[in-house]
């Protein structure tokens, strides 16, 4: 990206994020609503792009993550705790969680791996519905009432800035080549010296800490969850299916599928709401015949993508894609 193009870029999202930060003055109650849901999804979308973008692993599994920090917050807030400890105890554990299992799952690669991070949400889910003394069963655990809304949506737009520099820093830095090479080639990476066992770990390690985040602030502002609110499948499905509709690999690619399966959502919702589940497995049959590469990568958003400065790092993930492309 050239320097222009930076400043432009730069001042887009500043922009925007001035807007956002005023939304609740200007008397959109529904509008709130709707953008926290949308950061809580991008958030889920970005810090799986960690893992499944940057380093092509697909992590069927990365809604755990989510799950854990909801499930370890709302024990430690109905123990008495404040919400910060509450938060950074969930994200200590959830972090200690991904260290754990990355070796175990990282043995397996391609569909074998996929398989066994997606099997990991199902056996979750039945550990909370046993633990009924802590996790309330199958009935969901509550947490103190209260109007949370407004402190939620500014934590979460937090969040989702701490995310977004977060998922800059990875791609930039030396680590971040070496996901992209692994992501390239594996074999080859080990070969020129490349850790892959150590960075990949640390890479599920690092996404699972903004998951477990925007967990605890969304039981926090919900007061109520249940193992099928956030271990079910879709919010499973819903960040893979916004990183690869919008694009992987670089960070406006889930913003786009974050903000556009948001809005459908929301239509389905209202007009076709037994179509809901299903829009996910017709967007994945979409993606796989016309956008493979996601909507960031294709005519039609060319001309926006250019105007923004990130032409060159779409480019650069088009040209890696169609490389490895039998």
């Amino acid at each position: 990206m050239n320097r222009c193009g930076k400043k432009l870029f730069y001042s887009v999202v500043l922009l925007l994020w001035a807007f956002l930060a005023a939304l609740p003055c200007l008397g959109f109650s529904y509008g709130v609503v709707w953008v926290f849901l949308l950061a809580v999804y991008f958030t889920l979308a970005l810090s799986y792009d960690i893992v499944g973008g940057y380093m092509g692993y697909m992590n069927l599994g990365h809604s755990t993550f989510f799950g854990l920090g909801a499930y370890t917050t709302a024990i430690l807030l109905n123990q008495g705790f404040n919400l910060l400890t509450a938060l950074l105890a969930a994200m200590l554990l959830t972090a200690a969680f991904a260290a754990v299992i990355s070796y175990p799952l990282f043995r397996l690669r391609g569909a074998y791996f996929a398989l066994a991070t997606f099997g990991l949400i199902s056996l979750i889910e039945v550990l909370t519905n046993n633990l009924r003394d802590l996790t309330g069963g199958s009935g969901g655990i509550s947490t103190p009432p209260g109007d949370h809304m407004l402190p939620s949506y500014y934590l979460v737009l937090a969040v989702v800035g701490g995310t977004m520099v977060l998922s800059q820093i990875v791609a930039r830095s030396k680590f971040g080549l070496a996901l992209f090479s692994i992501r390239e080639d594996e074999e080859v990476a080990k070969a020129f010296g490349v850790p892959a066992s150590l960075y990949k770990g640390l890479a599920l390690v690092i996404s699972s800490a903004p998951a477990s985040l925007v967990g605890g602030i969304y039981v926090w502002n919900m007061t109520y969850i249940s193992p099928e609110s956030v271990f079910g499948l879709e919010i499973a499905l819903s960040p893979i299916i916004m990183a690869m509709l919008g694009g992987t690999g670089i960070m406006i690619g889930p913003l786009v599928g974050a903000v556009f399966i948001t809005m459908v959502q929301e239509f389905l919702w209202t007009e076709v709401p037994y179509f809901h589940l299903a829009m996910y497995g017709t967007v994945l049959v979409l993606l796989g015949l016309f956008m493979p590469g996601g909507l960031v990568r294709t005519r039609w958003l060319k001309p926006f993508i250019q105007w923004l400065g990130l032409g060159e790092a779409v480019d650069y993930f088009k040209n890696a894609d169609a490389e490895r492309m039998p």
